[in-house]
């Protein structure tokens, strides 16, 4: 399942820098009581009775982004929210102050019916200016946490890219694939060369890609990019595992237009067929199968008969999944799963993100 990322926790500072700014608003209220001819205790008292309900609701207030998100759109269901907030938070702010007025008029005069109502329209006024500053700074301060996030997940996102294409292009280039590939080619080039022409199209394709990826570091391409690199990829695979590897591929028109990680699908193939298929003497069935539920990619990679337990990946395998799970974290911030479970007859990895599609160019 998605899991939304963690709210960081407030460092030392930003916990002291609420209670000591309320207090300097503190002695700024007594001063202006006690500039008013009142005496300093019960100026403080009024002070604390004027603020305390405040200061308890804004920390309310400053949760209210975690709950309540800046939106892209739709801004008026947003600020009516808000609004209907503010006066939750006016009303149970008068109601304070006038049960903390009620309670030192008791403890003080003995009298608890001491209220000035006529403190109630400043109170508002006071009370809309609290709410909207402290609001302002929490959603400025999410802002600039998610602006610094993102600049950090970016950063990771380039490292890991360049890790992972050079991984898929020594993957090609690694002399095991080359000589099985050539391998393959010379034995169809005098018996069957329109395909071993095409074979060296696809081993074209194939490296094309890899390298225009790696020079002009792109981090996310359409599917219908990432399908027509796997499909090169195992047609160079057929040549060396023949009739062995037996595939289907199921990617609906409508995704073929969502973006996702560079060589994502081919990291999951790759694995199925060197350690589910190709140690197999049958060969088996690779099934990659892509869905768009919801506003999330789903994309299913399973093989048939897997030739290791899904808890005890071999050291090749857990290197390509563990570099793309670091990626995903990097580009989608913990929005996107990566797993892998048994299915029936084989071993299936699932990997599921955002159905974020090419933005439209405006005519």
């Amino acid at each position: 399942m998605d899991r939304m990322p963690r709210e960081p926790s407030p460092s030392r500072r930003d916990v002291w820098f609420y209670p000591a700014a309320w207090l300097a608003l503190l002695m700024l209220y007594s001063a202006a009581f006690v500039a008013a001819g009142m005496a300093l205790a019960p100026a403080l008292r009024n002070g604390i009775a004027n603020l305390l309900p405040d200061a308890l609701l804004g920390l309310a207030v400053l949760r209210l982004p975690s709950f309540l998100r800046w939106p892209e759109s739709r801004k008026g269901r947003f600020f009516a929210a808000h609004l209907g907030l503010l006066m939750v938070f006016v009303v149970i702010s008068a109601a304070g102050w006038i049960a903390l007025v009620a309670v030192d008029g008791l403890v003080f005069t003995g009298n608890a019916l001491r209220i000035n109502f006529r403190v109630l329209p400043f109170r508002l006024v006071n009370d809309v200016l609290i709410y909207g500053t402290l609001a302002g700074v929490a959603y400025a301060w999410q802002n600039a946490r998610e602006v610094r996030e993102q600049a950090e997940r970016a950063a990771r996102a380039e490292a890991l890219r360049a890790r992972a294409s050079l991984e898929a292009m020594r993957s090609q280039l690694n002399p095991h694939f080359i000589l099985n590939t050539f391998h393959a080619l010379v034995g169809l080039v005098r018996r069957e060369p329109a395909i071993a022409e095409s074979a060296l199209e696809r081993l074209g394709d194939l490296l094309r890609y890899s390298l225009r990826v790696h020079r002009d570091g792109i981090d996310e391409v359409p599917l219908s990019e990432e399908r027509a690199f796997v499909e090169s990829y195992l047609a160079l695979e057929r040549l060396r595992l023949g009739d062995r590897l037996r595939v289907s591929m199921d990617t609906p028109p409508a995704t073929l237009d969502c973006l996702v990680p560079t060589f994502a699908l081919q990291i999951l193939v790759e694995n199925a067929i060197r350690h589910a298929i190709a140690p197999r003497a049958a060969g088996g069935l690779l099934d990659i199968r892509v869905q768009d539920i919801d506003g999330r990619l789903r994309v299913a990679v399973k093989d048939e008969g897997s030739a290791e337990p899904v808890d005890a990946p071999t050291e090749g395998s857990r290197m390509g999944l563990r570099l793309l799970q670091e990626r995903l974290g990097a580009l989608y911030g913990g929005h996107a799963t990566l797993t892998l479970r048994s299915a029936a007859g084989g071993t299936c990895a699932d990997l599921e993100l955002p159905a974020r599609r090419i933005p439209s160019e405006e005519p």
